[in-house]
């Protein structure tokens, strides 16, 4: 039986094609397999969008993102991106003139992660293609439908800032790889990289990387001068406009290390106006000018970023407060290193580890495959990967970069070796592409590991039943009030009830999260005075919550039930939730 030969999937249109079909199946397996959406509002962040959509569509200022549900009386400003509060908004909006207020923001929680598919897919076989051909478009979407680990940030009711800034990092680095019509992708990726990083500067090095590869292509080659131009040009417009659209005139004077400030836009500008510069007047130079003129603009922009906010050298948590950081910032699942991770998650370390010791093998594969060397796109992708690889093993959340850059210099990878092996014949090609698929190779490391005792350590416990929206109906029910309750909480109260927290999972609010903190700690017999002095109403506690206190503590006496006479318990003995009213001075006494 003659077998055929592959699909030919490498045209734009053919490749776009392809993308749809892969996101027309992933979307199916993520709405058939994330069944919660009803029951829950996500996670922290999820709910705390949810919140600010909210606040904007029951007539909050476009500019007002100050939070005063959030440590009152102090309030909080949240340093997230109103581009995205404003795209929820808008989408809700629009489907509330068709359906009612609560079917349309289900809609939106629904859809709007999985809108973000499709762009993300086809940069990722775009990536592929310029990598290795068409037998790498065809790798790579087999990949991209069978590893649904790619698509953590893109589930149904994540509608955090996640699935839009690694969907602008990937499409700029597809537009840095492009073959043809370079000027115009180049506009695209600095378009991406400005709407990227005004949502988020997790990626800020990633693009950084994209960036100095339009440098690194007009150092060796003339005709590169146009697309580096554009870039650079495209950067800095774009960024000075979508830092104007979600940024209040009276804060543009103001620097932070958190979020697309004045002191980054500083640094985007001078280093987006410099690039193109040295693009317009140097293409005449020599290479040895060029290098020394693009360096100088790279180290310009950096020089201005830190200049102006020299606290940024620490990273966009170096302003975090350190006595938040034993109890909570420290134990926060997402920023675990690949060693704790393994104590832990064990089964989410090793799908990670896998995933990086294949793209980096990839990455190894494709620079030094031939000579010469130094391929712009190879040692692009595999800058991105190395860069990616060290912060997912620093910050168990970055493992979504190396998905997302590792899979297509795999499929790359496999795509060369299996038209020099297989003849690039389509069956085998397939089974090759499934058998060296990261979520098979990590399934048989896991099998292997389980012969081996994992080691002993505490493991966290599963708090998911806490944030059920049924859990909070018993304290919406009762008059608003300030609560104290579990840093996690927060949000879902904010989100499910008309009261107030204390604390809640974000680093700007030092005060409310250090208070409560100082509240559960202290013992019964003097906690009364803390949790009146800061006019707390109601005690809220979930057993299944981790315990962040000692066990002697006032949280710890209620944990087993012994509850102060200054509290009054409001809910039921099964209730997941237990809430107290702290009663008045005169009952109390």
């Amino acid at each position: 039986m003659q077998l055929s030969p592959l699909p030919d999937l490498s045209s734009n249109r053919r490749l776009a094609v392809t993308a749809l079909v892969v996101t027309l199946a992933v979307a199916g397996v993520l709405i058939w397999r994330v069944n919660d959406m009803a029951r829950t509002l996500g996670d922290t962040d999820d709910a705390m969008r949810l919140v600010l959509v909210r606040d904007l569509l029951g007539g909050r200022g476009w500019w007002d993102q100050w939070v005063g549900r959030l440590q009152p009386p102090l309030g909080t400003y949240m340093h997230w991106s109103r581009l995205v509060d404003g795209a929820l908004a808008g989408l809700i909006w629009l489907l509330e003139r068709v359906m009612s207020p609560g079917a349309a923001e289900y809609a939106v929680r629904l859809l709007w992660p999985l809108a973000w598919i499709l762009p993300v897919s086809a940069s990722g076989l775009a990536i592929a293609r310029s990598l290795g051909g068409k037998a790498a478009v065809f790798v790579g979407a087999i990949l991209l439908a069978t590893n649904i680990q790619l698509y953590v940030q893109f589930r149904p009711g994540r509608i955090d800032h996640h699935d839009l800034q690694i969907t602008m990092a990937v499409l700029a680095a597809a537009c840095s790889m492009a073959r043809g019509r370079r000027t115009r992708w180049a506009v695209l990726a600095g378009a991406a990289a400005g709407l990227g990083l005004a949502v988020g500067i997790e990626a800020l090095a990633f693009q950084a990387i994209i960036g100095a590869s339009y440098g690194l292509r007009f150092l060796l080659d003339d005709e590169e001068a146009k697309p580096a131009r554009a870039y650079g040009l495209s950067l800095a417009g774009f960024a000075t406009l979508f830092y104007a659209i979600q940024t209040p005139p009276w804060r543009w004077s103001m620097a932070f290390c958190d979020s697309l400030a004045w002191n980054l836009l500083a640094g985007l500008v001078v280093g987006g106006l410099g690039l193109a510069a040295v693009a317009t007047w140097g293409a005449k130079t020599s290479w040895k000018i060029r290098l020394g003129l693009l360096a100088g603009a790279g180290v310009a922009a950096a020089a201005v970023f830190l200049i102006i906010d020299p606290a940024c050298i620490h990273g966009p948590f170096g302003a975090v407060d350190p006595r938040m950081r034993p109890f909570w910032f420290d134990k926060v699942q997402e920023l675990q290193p690949w060693s704790r991770l393994l104590v832990i998650d064990r089964n989410s370390a090793v799908r990670v580890i896998v995933m990086t010791v294949m793209a980096l093998a990839s990455a190894a594969y494709l620079v030094f495959r031939r000579r010469p060397w130094l391929q712009p796109s190879n040692l692009t992708i595999a800058t991105l990967i190395l860069l990616a690889a060290w912060a997912a093993a620093h910050a168990y959340r970055m493992q979504d970069y190396v998905y997302w850059f590792g899979v297509p210099a795999l499929a790359a990878t496999i795509g060369l070796l299996g038209e020099r092996l297989l003849k690039g014949l389509m069956l085998p090609m397939l089974l090759a592409s499934l058998v060296l698929s990261p979520i098979c190779a990590a399934v048989g490391v896991i099998g292997l590991m389980s012969l081996v005792p994992a080691k002993a350590g505490a493991r966290p416990a599963s708090a998911e039943r806490c944030y059920d929206d049924a859990s909070y109906r018993t304290l919406a029910r009762l008059p608003p009030g300030l609560v104290l309750a579990e840093i996690n909480l927060g949000p879902f109260i904010l989100a499910d009830t008309r009261d107030s927290v204390l604390a809640a999972p974000y680093h700007r609010m030092s005060w409310g999260i250090l208070a409560a903190h100082d509240a559960q700690a202290a013992p019964s017999n003097g906690a009364e005075a803390k949790v009146r002095a800061l006019k707390v109403d109601y005690v809220v506690e979930c057993p299944a919550n981790p315990l962040r206190v000692g066990a002697d503590s006032f949280e710890g006496d209620l944990r087993r039930g012994v509850v102060p006479p200054w509290l009054r318990k409001v809910s039921g003995p099964k209730d997941l939730l237990q809430i107290y009213q702290v009663a008045p001075v005169k009952a109390a006494s």
